[in-house]
């Protein structure tokens, strides 16, 4: 039996009333969001700020010089980490994009959902940290456990914003009705991502060499909008041949993104 999320059941109130149906879309939408961002800032921003200290500490000859953007590898500074800080939660905001866009075809639930998405997110997320030719993998003497730090970390923002995402689930309150503020709140949130975040991630992917990828994720966002349409016609579950293309384009997208970064993750390694 296919496991769905619980985006595909009704909701009621703490009072026992069905939530507004088309409410609860625009609820998934705006949690999926903020999932990203609260997992941008705990975990890539302060993670990103451990994994630096830790591969310093690694590399302990690489200690004070420059990284490529000017930052010097072993200090910390306020400035730093807030820098980084803010660099996450724009790492955030774009993977809580995606994620609203994937979560539909993720199988499971739980925490076997969430290694699922530590998967997808190392396929299409790692070419945002891991670049062959980036010149702090040198003075880093190309070492492995540096490297499997970054992809870790991104394995990790992965895993993270479905638990997160599934935490917000039980805690934000239901869209009861069009006029509700809940409902409000959620058509502003995600309003905001599709007219700032959305153009950002669909230019990261198509723009890059991860565009194969993209278009990937450009059929996977088209099944996506179809089951939105029909959950707004009242559907609780999509059909067999939607799901099948939503997980199948996931598949080819995860797929496509693993080409072109396993030879990033080489040169990284000093392979090649």
């Amino acid at each position: 039996m296919t496991t769905m999320d619980s985006t595909t059941m009704d909701s009621t109130t703490m009072d026992g009333r069905e939530a507004w149906r088309p409410g609860e879309l625009w609820r998934d939408i705006a949690r999926g969001g903020l999932a990203g961002l609260v997992v941008g800032i705990v975990v890539a921003g302060f993670g990103g700020r451990i994994a630096m200290r830790l591969a310093a500490l690694r590399v302990g000859d690489a200690t004070g010089a420059l990284t490529e953007n000017g930052n010097r590898i072993g200090d910390i500074t306020l400035a730093g980490s807030l820098g980084l800080i803010l660099i996450g939660l724009l790492f955030g905001a774009l993977a809580g994009t995606v994620w609203v866009v994937i979560r539909p075809w993720l199988p499971g639930a739980g925490l076997r959902r969430a290694l699922v998405a530590m998967i997808v997110a190392i396929g299409l997320g790692s070419f945002g940290l891991i670049r062959g030719g980036n010149s702090d993998f040198m003075v880093l003497r190309h070492d492995p456990v540096v490297v499997g730090l970054l992809v870790g970390l991104v394995g990790l923002i992965g895993l993270s914003i479905s638990l997160v995402d599934g935490w917000l689930d039980r805690l934000m309150p239901v869209a009861a009705s069009v006029t509700s503020r809940p409902t409000s709140i959620y058509v502003a949130i995600s309003l905001v991502g599709a007219l700032l975040i959305l153009p950002i991630v669909v230019s990261a992917f198509l723009g890059s060499d991860m565009r194969s990828a993209g278009f990937g994720l450009v059929v996977v966002g088209v099944a996506t909008l179809r089951w939105w349409m029909l959950r707004f016609r009242g559907a609780s579950r999509p059909s067999n041949a939607l799901l099948v293309v939503g997980r199948l384009s996931l598949l080819i997208a995860v797929a496509l993104g693993f080409t072109v970064e396993l030879p990033e993750i080489g040169g990284a390694l000093g392979l090649g």
